[in-house]
Order: structure tokens, then C-alpha cells, then sequence
């Protein structure tokens, strides 16, 4: 009996706290909160990631670009390949304006926080299209952008080193958003921005063109679609060849190792075993991490889904190595899989006066997916301890205490984790993290002065393989000028540690 009148209460007070946010509170407070939230958490884990060294090859690759153009020179970055420029990477022409930053900050800085948010601003038009286009109510909107916030994706996307195009997620989205509400001077500029992150991803802009026109907009949907195509194709099929392929060597850095057009031919050519590729188990994985936070919601929309499948097919059967793997195909899916998501809710749920109404059942299985692919699978879980990040070990001092060292232009070869912190010099170059370190490669080019290894980048090695490689070094000419390897980091240079800091100039 004492039982009725809590529960009239508590679903009294329910119905007027969401007919407050229905009345607009919630649509001013609750996205910003949110964006506010996880642009924090993002550039939080992003910075400590950086401070502990557990960045990689492509992050310093694209801070070395970024520190080049800032200098006004050629972005031909050492860390991407002999003589490549950056534009040859995908065409990602968003870096020149993140220059201008970097002639004032730290270009690896600039990055990471750029790169943190631009995800973390995705929640906007996220919310926009929710709620104006889906026609979501408050709780079914919130629901969603708390699941793109616990995304592992989104969180991959931020932590895992620097790829221009994660800066594309909210371009993406907020195409979608504009381009319903037929507002065309904002969708065309999202399509700019998305397509000045990575060429290639002019293909889903330009599927996207199906989609408007299926909205009776048939004249801006050709256009779209002939937009989109002439930019990848143009760039990817025609300039590329033209301005000769990026000399990136094999299994080194996280980037395409064939051509959009060698990746189609071999798909058309030789279907059974491209088949086999796009079904592996690493993709498929990648397809269910990807859809299972929003409980495979993307699926009973596949309209909106459609765009991206052909990409995301060459993605998915191409060779990508290393994490660049899953920023290239991770950044398209997560967008178009969030836009079919809101468009999922409002087809389970029952139109109203003005909003659709969801099963309360429906939004906490959204939740309770959400919150446990976090919790397994993100790289910011707690079970990965994110919070001991930016604490530096013994390693990372030694690291540091080695490259202070050496002077800013010191030709050097060092392991990955170390890269970023010398990324602000005109040569710069990695180690093999596939295989233990040799004294032939780590002495080329000739100009090279200076060799920094970091054990945990590399495969174990035994203590003879260690006085292998010094003796092999010795030959090469260079001596062990910085011995802490103990704490897993020796510096080798040629000439000693004097004609190292002062023989970046001859080089360059």
C-alpha cells in the first residue's frame, strides 16, 4: 500500500523532468556536458599516452611533416620514406592549417589535442540529427551520444597515435545532419573538411549522393556523387601515378601498401581470395567491435549503412598494417554506423505528437552494451589503467635523458616510442619494431649519427645478441655514448656524442 504513492510520485516527477528537457534545457545543456566530458577525458588520455611515450611511428611522422611546413620548408617528412611528400599520404591537405599551430606549440601536441577534439565534437551534430532529424526524444538522444562516448572506436581512434582522418568523424556526421534538414551551404562545407582529411574518402561522400537523392534532392546528390568520385579518383587514379607512389618501405609504417586502383584490381580479378581476406578473422572483429555498442542498430538501417560498405570492403581487404589499420577503416565505419544508428531508433520506435517514443528497454540494452564494450575493449578501460599513463618509469627516463643528448639536428635512427620526442628535426628515422635491431640498418643512410635503441620496442633479445649488435656497430663506426640498459635504452653515436650534436648541420 505505501508502495503507490512513492512510485505516483517518482513517475510524476519522471514526466515533468522530461517535459523541462523536452522544452529545450536539454538540448542546450546535455550535448554540451557531454562534448565537455569527453573532449576532457580524450585529450587527457591523449596527453598522457604522449608523456609516456607510448606514441609510434605515425604520430612522430605527421609532427615531423606539421614541424617542416611551420619551418617553411618541404614537408618530405624522413620518417614517411625516401623523398614522399606528405601530400602523397592519402592527400590529407587538412595539415597545412594545423601548421599555423605548430609555429606556436608543440606540432605532436597540436596533433593529439586536435585529433581529441574533433572526436569529442562529433557529439554535436551526433545529438542534432538525433533529435532534429530522427526526431528522438531527450532520453533515446542521450543514449546515443553516451554510446558514442563509451565507443571503443572513438576512443581507438584518439589514444592510438595521430591519422588526419579521424578528423573526418564529425565532418561525416554533421553531412548527414545538414544534408537532411537540406541546409547546403554547411553540408558542402562538411564535405570539404571531410574530404581534405583523406581523399579516398571522397567514395563514401559521393554514395552518400544516393542517399540525398532518395530524399528528392536529386540535383545536389548528383553532385555530391560527382564530386565525390572526381576527388578520389582524380587524386588516387590519376595525380598519384603522376606524381609517383609513396616510397614507403613494407611493414614499417601504418599505411596503404597498394593503391586504391591496384586494391579494386585485385578485388575484381581474383574475387575468391579477396573473399577470403574481407572474412578474416581481424575483420570481423573489427565489424563486430564496431557494431556491437550500439547492439547492431546500424543494421535494421542498412540506407544509411550502404555508403560506406564498398570502402569499407577495400579497407577491410587491403594490407594495413599496424594501428593505421583501424584509423583508416575505423574513423568512416564509426560515423556512418552512429548516423544509422539514429536512424535505427527511429524506426523501433512509435511516432508521437512531435517525438518518437522508445521502449525504456530498448535505450538500457544501448547503455549496458555501451558501458560493457568499454569497459572490455576500450584502450581507456579501466582495466588498462589509463590514470598511471602519465607517470614515466625508468624507461621513459632514460629515454629522455637520452635524447636531450643530442642536438636538434642530429641525424638519428631511434625506436618507436622514442620518435615524438625528437620529431622537431629534419632527419629523422625508425627502427624495425618487427625485428631486433642490425647495425646495417640501423647505420643507413650514411649521414646517420646517432642510433637510439629501446628494448621494449623490440624483439627480446639475449645478452649476446646485444654484444653482437655492439660489436657490429663498432664496425659501422659508431660507440655506446649513452648506457643505461639496464633500464632497457642505449645510445650509440658516430663520432662520439660532440660531432653527433654538431654533424646535423652538414647533413641537412
Amino acid at each position: 500500500m505505501s508502495e503507490l504513492p512513492i512510485r505516483r510520485r517518482f513517475n510524476r516527477l519522471t514526466v515533468r523532468t522530461q517535459a523541462r528537457l523536452e522544452a529545450g534545457v536539454g538540448d542546450r545543456w546535455i550535448p554540451t556536458l557531454v562534448t565537455i566530458g569527453l573532449a576532457v577525458a580524450l585529450v587527457a588520455a591523449s596527453l598522457a599516452r604522449l608523456r609516456s611515450l607510448g606514441t609510434g611511428i605515425d604520430l612522430a611522422g605527421y609532427s615531423q611533416a606539421l614541424w617542416l611546413i611551420s619551418e617553411g620548408k618541404m614537408p618530405k617528412a624522413s620518417l614517411f620514406g625516401s623523398d614522399v611528400h606528405l601530400l602523397e599520404l592519402h592527400w590529407a591537405f587538412i595539415m597545412y592549417p594545423l601548421a599555423l599551430l605548430a609555429r606556436f606549440f608543440a606540432p605532436a601536441r597540436v596533433l593529439v589535442i586536435t585529433q581529441a577534439l574533433a572526436l569529442a565534437s562529433a557529439v554535436v551534430p551526433l545529438w542534432r540529427l538525433a533529435r532534429n532529424v530522427a526526431n528522438l526524444r531527450v532520453g533515446a538522444a542521450t543514449c546515443l551520444i553516451i554510446a558514442y562516448a563509451l565507443h571503443p572506436a572513438t576512443h581507438t581512434l584518439a589514444v592510438e597515435d595521430f591519422h588526419p582522418e579521424s578528423l573526418a568523424v564529425p565532418a561525416l556526421i554533421g553531412m548527414a545532419y545538414f544534408g537532411a534538414l537540406k541546409r547546403w551551404v554547411p553540408y558542402w562545407l562538411c564535405i570539404a573538411l571531410a574530404l581534405a582529411c583523406r581523399a579516398d574518402l571522397g567514395l563514401v561522400v559521393a554514395l552518400w549522393g544516393f542517399v540525398v537523392i532518395g530524399h528528392r534532392e536529386r540535383t545536389v546528390g548528383v553532385w555530391t556523387l560527382g564530386v565525390g568520385l572526381v576527388w578520389t579518383l582524380g587524386l588516387l587514379l590519376v595525380v598519384q601515378p603522376i606524381v609517383g607512389e609513396a616510397n614507403v618501405p613494407s611493414g614499417l609504417y601504418t599505411y596503404d601498401s597498394a593503391s586504391l586502383g591496384e586494391v579494386v584490381i585485385r578485388f575484381l580479378t581474383h574475387p575468391l581470395s579477396s573473399g577470403g581476406e574481407l572474412a578474416s578473422r581481424e575483420n570481423v572483429a573489427l565489424v563486430v567491435g564496431l557494431l556491437t555498442p550500439v547492439i547492431f542498430l546500424p543494421l535494421l538501417s542498412l540506407r544509411y549503412l550502404a555508403p560506406a560498405v564498398p570502402l569499407a570492403v577495400l579497407y577491410l581487404q587491403a594490407d594495413l598494417p599496424g594501428t593505421g589499420a583501424f584509423a583508416g577503416r575505423g574513423s568512416m565505419l564509426l560515423a556512418v554506423v552512429m548516423i544509422a544508428a539514429a536512424y535505427a531508433l527511429n524506426r523501433l520506435g512509435t511516432m508521437g505528437v512531435d517525438r518518437v517514443f522508445l521502449d525504456g528497454r530498448i535505450l538500457t540494452t544501448v547503455l549496458a552494451a555501451a558501458a560493457l564494450s568499454f569497459v572490455a575493449s576500450s584502450p581507456v578501460s579501466p582495466y588498462e589503467r589509463p590514470w598511471q599513463w602519465s607517470h614515466r618509469d625508468a624507461t621513459d627516463a632514460a629515454v629522455l635523458a637520452a635524447v636531450g643528448q643530442l642536438g636538434p639536428d642530429t641525424p638519428v635512427r631511434a625506436s618507436p616510442s622514442a620518435l615524438a620526442q625528437m620529431a622537431e628535426r629534419p632527419w629523422l628515422f625508425a627502427l624495425d619494431p618487427t625485428q631486433q635491431p642490425s647495425a646495417a640498418q640501423a647505420s643507413f643512410p650514411d649521414f646517420t649519427r646517432a642510433v637510439l635503441v629501446v628494448d621494449r620496442d623490440q624483439p627480446p633479445r639475449t645478452a649476446e645478441d646485444r654484444e653482437e649488435f655492439d660489436k657490429a656497430m663498432a664496425t659501422q663506426g659508431f660507440a655506446l655514448t649513452f648506457d643505461a640498459r639496464a633500464d632497457g635504452v642505449a645510445l650509440y653515436s658516430r663520432g662520439g656524442p660532440e660531432a653527433a650534436a654538431a654533424s646535423g648541420g652538414a647533413a641537412s
